[in-house]
């Protein structure tokens, strides 16, 4: 059941990774979007203020169409990568994140004239880090340090451009950036490892409650669920479960096994019956009502269908003892039905499956 809820924790994550996947990529396509416009709004600015040297032409396949390509580009890989690998979402995930390194990159590398921008690297850096995952996050990290230095070295986009090895102030400011970056890696990293931190406490605390409330509902020999998990059951029947089929089943003859046996043989014999009801009935609730008694609360069939898996069970428990370990006895599961109506109080459903119970073992027992 931990296990059961410790697989079911982590897809509720995955899906949460999930949305946040399809927001990154989409931030992603508005950066793209969103530099083709502010790169068109700034032409018409700096050309009334008489700061653009180039034509429009030139400046249209420099800073518009160059760029918007090759933006373009990244996100047709990303898309691509995401129908290959549909279903792997930590491949989405480094895919996304290095493409929205790539598309700074192309942003920071055709304006490298504008050192703040070096700044744009840490949007990568941030978004890579809310996925909770160490090597993402670095992976990322080196992927922006190749990207700034080979954007400000490397590369001479634009003609106005300092050259970083002629210039000892831009040096500095080449310096002092990837310092900053580094410490925004390192800041993310600390964030990752204290959310991480506080998840796993949070899912400490809530397995410790599971945990806690198994131990409430659970019958302790049999494993099977308890007479506090009946009763929970039965009082949230409603309307739409009218039809729903509670069997009662007694052990006959297992006083004689505790008396001869010994206890311990009578709590084996519960084990085993019990193992029984869970291969007989392995699609239906099972509780262990208290000492020999159980009940059988089948879900989605007919009387008649409960009647026969009962038979079944009858037969099968009849067979686990010797009878002659114990006088002669046929230590075998009497059973009684009966079907809850819809507003029935739920202890006349008991009841009724009990009298029935007791009728058969009247009928086998005299």
């Amino acid at each position: 059941m931990i296990n059961t809820y410790i697989r079911t924790i982590e897809f509720e994550y995955e899906k949460v990774n999930r949305r946040w996947l399809n927001l990154h990529l989409y931030i992603s396509i508005g950066l793209a979007i969103a530099s083709f416009l502010l790169e068109a709004i700034l032409y018409f600015v700096l050309n009334s203020m008489g700061l653009v040297e180039a034509t429009a032409a030139v400046y249209a396949v420099r800073y518009l169409l160059i760029p918007t390509g090759l933006n373009g580009l990244i996100l047709a890989i990303l898309f691509l990568i995401r129908k290959i690998y549909a279903k792997r979402l930590t491949v989405q995930a480094y895919a996304v994140s290095i493409g929205l390194v790539a598309i700074c990159f192309v942003l920071f590398t055709i304006h490298s004239i504008f050192p703040s921008l070096y700044f744009l690297f840490a949007i990568p850096l941030m978004f890579s880090c809310l996925y909770g995952n160490f090597v993402l996050t670095s992976v990322t990290a080196i992927c922006v340090f190749i990207a700034r230095i080979v954007g400000d070295v490397v590369i001479t986009w634009d003609s106005a451009k300092i050259q970083l090895l002629n210039y000892g102030y831009t040096a500095v400011n080449f310096a002092v950036s990837l310092l900053i970056l580094a410490g925004f890696y390192i800041a993310c990293l600390v964030l990752i490892y204290f959310e991480q931190e506080k998840n796993h406490a949070a899912v400490k605390k809530e397995i410790e409650r599971v945990q806690f409330r198994q131990g409430m509902i659970i019958d302790q020999l049999t494993t099977l669920y308890n007479r506090t998990a009946l009763n929970e059951v039965l009082t949230h029947l409603n309307e739409e479960d009218s039809g729903l089929v509670c069997a009662m089943l007694d052990i006959d003859y297992f006083k004689e096994v505790n008396d001869t046996l010994g206890p311990p043989a009578g709590d084996d014999y519960l084990k085993t019956f019990s193992n029984l009801l869970r291969t007989v009935c392995d699609q239906h609730l099972v509780f262990r009502y208290g000492g020999d008694e159980f009940c059988i609360l089948f879900n989605g069939i007919s009387l008649e269908e409960a009647s026969l898996l009962c038979k079944r069970l009858y037969r099968d428990s009849a067979k686990i003892l010797d009878p002659g370990s114990i006088g002669g006895r046929v230590a075998a599961a009497s059973y009684g039905l009966s079907v809850y109506e819809s507003g029935q109080d739920p202890d006349d459903l008991i009841k009724a499956a009990d009298a029935e119970m007791y009728e058969m073992k009247k009928r086998r027992i005299s």
